[in-house]
């Protein structure tokens, strides 16, 4: 009988072990970025590797899955900070959604490639396309960031990329995490 309600097919997410992984790896985001808020400088600079969880996400279980966990991980992370849930910036939120999009995009497009490569594109994709474009847009717009502190940003976030990549590629390299991701999948 649980063998058959976890295999039960849930809409976005495929079933219910997607789906419960997904708000695992959203809770990881979420308390990453709340060790992270530490490593912040302004409103517009913060070294964080929350990004992690949601490429994950997006990468393993499709660009939908990776949007959800990105939206909800914002929306959370934004709710219990002291900004509360009126400190909602919806193009931040777009950005983080935007990561776990473009990361799942990514992966499924290059299918038949390599690892390496598939990861690479995610990772870099994802930070480009959510952090260094879409959550700089954020900034710049409600906090009147100006553009020579948004462009620290760039050499910020891909060498954040670069290290989110190793971590991947070192986890997807584990036989025991590539076995659990198979017996999530099924």
């Amino acid at each position: 009988m649980k063998k058959a309600f976890f295999n039960r097919r849930v809409p976005l997410f495929g079933n219910t072990k997607v789906m419960c992984t997904a708000a695992l790896l959203t809770a990881l985001a979420v308390a990453i970025a709340a060790v992270c808020k530490t490593f912040t400088i302004g409103n517009s600079i913060r070294i964080t590797f929350e990004n992690l969880p949601i490429i994950l996400s997006g990468y393993l279980f499709g660009p939908w899955v990776g949007l959800f966990t990105g939206l909800c991980s914002d929306l959370i992370n934004t709710a219990v900070s002291s900004y509360g849930i009126a400190g909602i910036n919806p193009i931040i939120t777009l950005g983080a959604g935007s990561v776990g999009f473009a990361a799942g995009f990514c992966a499924r497009l290059l299918s038949g490639r390599g690892t390496a490569l598939r990861l690479s594109v995610s990772v870099a994709s994802a930070h480009i396309l959510g952090n260094m474009i879409i959550k700089s847009l954020g900034i710049y717009i409600y906090y009147s960031t100006p553009l020579p502190i948004l462009a620290i940003r760039i050499p910020l976030y891909a060498v954040i990329g670069i290290i989110e990549f190793a971590a991947i590629r070192a986890l997807l390299a584990s036989k025991g995490v590539v076995r659990a991701i198979g017996a999530i999948r099924a």
